[in-house]
Order: C-alpha cells, then structure tokens, then sequence
C-alpha cells in the first residue's frame, strides 16, 4: 500500500526554529489571548473513507453504510457508484431530466456527469475523467473514482492486495 507523509510542515517548522530561538531574548512574548486569536476559529480534522471493489460497504470515519451496488474495477480503473459515494460523504446528488446529467454539490462545487462522456463539468470547466463514464448492470451511474475525489480534494490510496481504496482529506469540522 502507498503511504503518504505530511513532510513539508515539519521541514517549514524546522527551518523556522533557528531564527525564533536566535531572536528569543529580543522578541517580545505574546499573550495567550493574543495567540488564540490567530488560531482559526475551525478547527480540521482527518476524514476518512474507506471501501473495496466488488464489497457494498462504506466507511465514513468509522461510520459503516451499505451502498446499494459495489464498486468495480472495469479497464484498469476503479468505478464507483455516483449516488451512493456523494451521498455517503454529505454531497447532495440529483437527476437533471432536462440535461441527461447527475448533479452532485458538494460544498461550493456543483458537478454535472452524463453517461457516456470522458468529461465532466466542474463549476462550468470541463474536467476530463480519463475513461467514460458507464452505467452498471444494477442501472447506477458509475464513474472514475480517481478524477472524482481528486476534484473533491481527496488522497486517493489503493491496495491491490485486497483492492480496497482508502481516500483522506483535512476538513473543518
């Protein structure tokens, strides 16, 4: 499995340290109140989603959901179930008639995804997916998985162990 690690923070950190301690005795303390005031008022925490090709189970920061059809490896790539991802993650996803397309918000983002296309529309910007997007045997719209939580601001990690995905992302809380 491909490990990711938060490297730049600690070396920013370090890189700072000499000068603050050189500075020390010259630099004026700042209060508590004063340094709470800089911090965000939002705090971020960690959240995680894991799921398997071919298992129906979802997990939200440990919260497990079935979705009602699994994610399937199809021409090398990982699709996964429009519906059931945005709603298992917040996101709101609906059916456009008019357009032929499955909307997903998530946040400020609105997404439009039409069945057969290797693009999708991102805020009015088209995105390509690198592979169409395809209808599966239980009739659920099934997209790339890679594109779709890059867009979303999700680290994507796989497994081809047991071919389970693993997505993380820093989110206020």
């Amino acid at each position: 499995m491909k490990t990711k690690k938060l490297i730049l923070p600690a070396v920013l950190g370090l890189s700072l340290l000499p000068p603050a301690i050189a500075n020390a005795d010259s630099a004026p303390t700042p209060s508590a109140t004063a340094y709470a005031e800089t911090m965000p008022s939002d705090s971020l925490t960690l959240c995680t989603i894991k799921l398997k090709v071919n298992d129906p189970m979802l997990s939200y920061n440990g919260s497990v959901s079935a979705m009602d059809t699994t994610p399937m490896l199809w021409r090398g790539n990982v699709y996964v179930p429009v519906r059931a991802l945005g709603e298992g993650v917040g996101a709101k996803v609906s059916w456009d008639a008019a357009s032929g397309a499955t909307v997903v918000w998530a946040g400020d983002d609105a997404m439009k995804i039409w069945l057969g296309r290797e693009a999708m529309d991102v805020n009015g910007a088209s995105i390509a997916l690198g592979s169409k997007v395809i209808m599966n045997d239980d009739g659920r719209v099934m997209v790339p998985l890679r594109v779709l939580a890059k867009q979303l601001g999700w680290d994507v990690d796989y497994s081809t162990l047991d071919w389970s995905v693993t997505l993380t992302k820093m989110m206020s809380q």
